[in-house]
């Protein structure tokens, strides 16, 4: 969730449930090498004599996550894996068996977002997106933070952060006993979810709030949930109505989708990943679009993602088109049109009043771009005496931005171009080169001149 929700830079720190601070980079890097060396160790196993470089590793993030966090990732897996490039939730094995033609949507609940992609399959077995990747904060974790929020109306917001931070293991344990309750609640349960409690926890309740009894009585759930014998005896529709904010939200988001007249003719929509195995879920989609879409859940959905990336490394090609969620453009400086421009952004360079900040599109947010599609343009450099040409990329979510100063516009990264000498009056012309289509942008600019190219993926952190 932070590389979601947060600005991505290489130093960024996350803090661990105890707010101690550590760069989020190096988490990830420990976390990718225990899970590597537990795999590797688990197949050493059962195969004498394989080696490390016997293995290719196919790294899966969320379809929705900007380029600077996918970077992130990529950095942070390359320190100890040999990594292919590719978004999580496209590829899975249900691809294998439709017919040309048809579309279908995958609908990825995990842990900490859904991830929702449309594809649609071609005569030749590839598949390309239909609209851009889409989604949100509503996997698992959300059901999570809801009950934390149910434990401090009934708690208070004190004693749920002293325990946390003094009893840890029991806020942990806690937590852990919710997430089998999570899994096992039913829509038609009528017996109510018991959760045991932490001793520290009905200490701490006793030091602030008297007894728990009290304290349930004083919080909204006084008829809903009672206590007895270190246990909450929570009513099922109290606990179902955890799941409500999620659900409700990833309800609209899909039906704004469906308005699209690109979605008129779908069919199929396959729910995966962990947190698609609630029933609770599964029910509310069957319910609101059982009636015109196929809904089809696979065996061991969680797993679904794992499966895809697998066939992924296999079939690296499968996905040939995708749809862009960004405009793409670089910062470029016309000469000076006082019908067009903003005497705001006029300056004058070597003799020539120009614009600054204009946004000069290459592709737009909505484009389909088959992969390895390549957008070129000529530019010149406007100082005869400069070594070194910046090239500025920025995106914009805004299908035509005019200026990238404009507040949907944000700067994706510079390519820092080396310049040759030239002879006064010589023109020097760059021709810069955009490559979409792939999981990461690629930039590539040549020296019409001289013929150098520089080729070379954004430091976007």
């Amino acid at each position: 969730m932070l590389l979601h929700e947060r600005r991505i830079t290489r130093d960024i720190k996350i803090k661990d449930e105890l707010n101690k601070e550590m760069e989020a980079l190096k988490v990830f890097q420990y976390a990718i090498q225990f899970l590597k060396d537990h795999l590797f160790k688990s197949i050493s196993d059962k195969i004498k004599g394989i080696q490390e470089n016997d293995l290719h590793y196919v790294l899966t993030v969320p379809a929705i996550w900007e380029d600077s966090a996918k970077q992130f990732m990529r950095e942070a897996a390359t320190k100890h894996l040999k990594t292919d490039r590719q978004d999580s939730k496209e590829k899975n094995a249900f691809a294998q068996t439709i017919k040309a033609g048809m579309k279908y949507m995958v609908v990825d609940l995990g842990g900490g977002t859904a991830d929702i992609t449309v594809h649609q399959r071609y005569g030749d077995g590839s598949l390309k997106e239909v609209v851009p990747a889409s989604g949100g904060p509503w996997g698992g974790k959300s059901i999570d933070e809801a009950f934390h929020s149910f434990l401090k109306r009934i708690c208070g917001p004190k004693v749920m952060e002293e325990l946390r931070k003094t009893e840890l293991e029991d806020f942990i344990d806690l937590f852990r006993e919710f997430e089998t309750k999570k899994r096992s609640i039913r829509v038609d349960q009528t017996n109510k979810v018991v959760v045991t409690l932490p001793v520290a926890l009905i200490d701490l309740v006793k030091s602030h709030r008297g007894k728990m009894e009290t304290a349930l009585e004083q919080s909204p759930y006084g008829q809903a949930v009672s206590y007895s014998k270190q246990k909450l005896h929570i009513s099922p529709d109290t606990f179902r109505d955890l799941f409500k904010s999620t659900t409700e939200a990833l309800i609209k988001h899909l039906e704004r989708m469906f308005r699209d007249d690109k979605l008129s003719d779908l069919e199929n929509l396959i729910m995966v990943g962990g947190f698609s195995e609630c029933e609770l879920i599964q029910h509310r989609m069957k319910e609101k679009f059982g009636k015109h879409k196929k809904i089809i859940i696979p065996e061991e959905a969680g797993l679904a993602v794992l499966k895809g990336a697998v066939l992924y490394g296999h079939q690296p090609k499968a996905i040939s088109a995708r749809v862009l969620r960004r405009t793409y453009g670089i910062q470029s400086w016309p000469e000076w049109d006082p019908q067009m421009h903003p005497e705001s952004k006029k300056v004058n360079l070597g003799g020539v009043n120009r614009c600054k900040d204009v946004f000069f599109k290459y592709v737009q947010v909505g484009q389909q771009v088959e992969t390895g599609h390549e957008e070129s343009q000529v530019f010149q450099a406007l100082k005869p005496d400069e070594r070194t040409l910046e090239c500025t990329i920025y995106v914009s979510t805004d299908p035509n931005p005019r200026y990238v100063t404009d507040p949907s516009c944000q700067r994706l990264g510079n390519l820092i171009i080396p310049l040759p000498e030239i002879r006064a009056g010589q023109t020097l012309e760059i021709e810069e080169t955009m490559v979409f289509g792939d999981t990461e942008l690629l930039v590539r600019a040549r020296d019409l001149h001289t013929g150098r190219v520089v080729e070379t993926q954004f430091d976007l952190l």
